[in-house]
């Protein structure tokens, strides 16, 4: 047991500087080419000079400054000279042991170490951070805690669950990685155009395109279009996908789940399998047209974690990234140590009561637009054309109606329930019946003329509650009530 106060890492005053100074001389080293050399004056090494000083003092003076400790009840934190700072987390909380290492913390073998009681709320007291401390420390502070008294008396597989595999980059360009890449790369591009001050629609290059698309047929600049925005998105989420899962493993040890995953930046995730409640399969529509799925962690604090420079959210719940369905079931049935996966389980489907709700609410949704427009029109306030364009959205509605319902179903498979829904992604989780802490079931007028239900199981993790949506009433109550027995019973009544 540590008792003594600790020091960060030596070498994190090196280290920690390197990002954001890469980013400032690649800024002024654009800004140069932009404007030419014989335009640099003073200012532009001056500032890079500066920032570089106060970068590598502030770190010195954060390392100078912070001390850490694990004692036999608490994890302290002490940092701040001027301004001083001790924060603790009694050891029985601790929920997580996060580590991150970005290109320049892996090259100097050191790990960011983020200890928390799983609930990851910004600024929060109940997180410490560690900035940064060796590899091999993160590592011992990870087991040490937590390490549990008594490891359960059933045998389990340990070891590796599941490893990246090179074929699962095919369905990189089956989601929104591309797209949202390609935003990124627009917006940072128009970004840096004002930092360096240019005006992109008046350069060459753009007015070159703008010129082409005037003297081009408009079903070949649309087709070319087309082309080009699909092989950039795919290029894009195959480079997004390899950039964040590159190196993926799942593995067990001791009653513990570590994920691990990152090519530039390596993220280490820690899962106490004693707060684990069930598991999440989540299959989007492409994504299931081709056979890939994701799975997901039903557990205790757990959730949207903020990146360590907080430019985006992390999936802390995340146990395998997207890969084919048939590793998708054996991550599911290793993490829950059962077989078959329940999230493979016979489920019952729903009415057809179900059906025409869904469709008609639906049908509606998509005609209030054009019914909105069609009055706009009448009064003269908007072409014809457009509420006549938005008719297309009814049959649309309609369809989409129907696919939600197709995906209604639920079940219960030895100690879990199972519920799925959705179609464009369409979620399944299987949710140990013992962690379901209460029932909320809830039927509009609609719903009761058409004798429908909607049981809610509310638990103390994941999303905090799983809905069977629109269930025929009497079987709706009849799952509640086999699921966890005499919860629900006392507020029933017989017809």
């Amino acid at each position: 047991m540590t008792e003594t106060w600790q020091r960060l890492d030596r070498k994190t005053i090196f280290v920690a500087p390197l990002m954001p100074l890469l980013s400032v001389v690649g800024v002024v080293t654009l800004i140069v080419l932009v404007r030419g050399w014989d335009r640099v004056g003073f200012w532009e090494p001056a500032i890079t000079g500066g920032i570089a000083v106060a970068l590598f003092v502030g770190n010195a003076w954060h390392w100078k400054t912070t001390r850490y400790r694990i004692t036999e009840t608490h994890v302290e934190l002490h940092s701040g000279m001027i301004v001083r700072k001790h924060r603790s987390l009694p050891k029985d909380r601790v929920r997580a042991v996060d580590m991150s290492a970005d290109f320049f913390h892996r090259l100097f073998g050191l790990s960011v170490v983020t200890i928390g009681t799983g609930r990851h709320v910004a600024e929060s007291d109940d997180e410490l951070k560690l900035e940064a401390v060796s590899a091999a420390e993160a590592d011992r502070l990870r087991m040490l805690l937590l390490r549990k008294a008594s490891v359960p008396q059933q045998v389990v597989r340990n070891g590796t669950l599941s490893k990246f595999d090179r074929s699962w980059l095919r369905y990189a360009p089956l989601t929104f990685f591309g797209f949202l890449a390609v935003v990124v790369l627009v917006g940072g591009l128009f970004q840096l155009a004002r930092i360096v001050d240019i005006e992109l629609w008046k350069t060459g290059p753009i007015q070159g395109l703008f010129h082409w698309y005037e003297r081009s047929p408009l079903i070949l600049s649309i087709a070319i279009t087309a082309v080009v925005v699909l092989v950039l998105t795919t290029l894009l989420s195959v480079l997004v996908y390899a950039v964040f899962y590159w190196g993926f493993e799942l593995t067990r040890s001791d009653g513990t789940l570590r994920v691990q995953y990152g090519l530039i930046t390596r993220r280490s995730v820690s899962i106490e399998e004693k707060r684990l409640r069930g598991i999440r399969l989540d299959e989007p529509l492409l994504l299931r047209a081709t056979g890939g799925a994701r799975v997901k962690a039903v557990a205790t604090g757990l959730g949207k974690k903020k990146s360590d420079d907080d430019k985006w959210e992390l999936d802390a719940d995340l146990l395998l990234p997207q890969a084919p369905q048939s590793e998708a079931a054996k991550v599911v049935t290793d993490v829950l140590r059962t077989s078959p996966p329940p999230t493979a389980a016979p489920l019952v489907r729903h009415p057809a009561a179900a059906a025409r709700r869904l469709i008609m609410w639906h049908t509606i949704a998509a005609a209030v637009p054009a019914i909105t427009l069609g009055i706009l029109s009448a009064l003269d306030l908007t072409p014809d054309w457009i509420w006549q364009l938005l008719l297309v959205l009814i049959p649309i509605g309609a369809l989409a109606g129907l696919g939600e319902y197709r995906g209604l179903a639920h079940g219960l498979s030895g100690d879990f329930l199972v519920v799925r829904w959705g179609v464009i992604p369409r979620s399944t989780v299987a949710v140990q019946r013992t962690g379901i802490i209460g029932w909320n079931v809830k039927q509009t007028i609609f719903q009761r003329r058409a004798r429908l239900v909607t049981v809610t199981a509310t638990i103390a993790a994941g999303s905090g509650s799983y809905a069977i949506r629109y269930a025929d009433q009497n079987d709706g109550l009849q799952i509640a009530d086999s699921a966890v027995e005499g919860l629900i019973r006392p507020f029933l009544t017989k017809d």
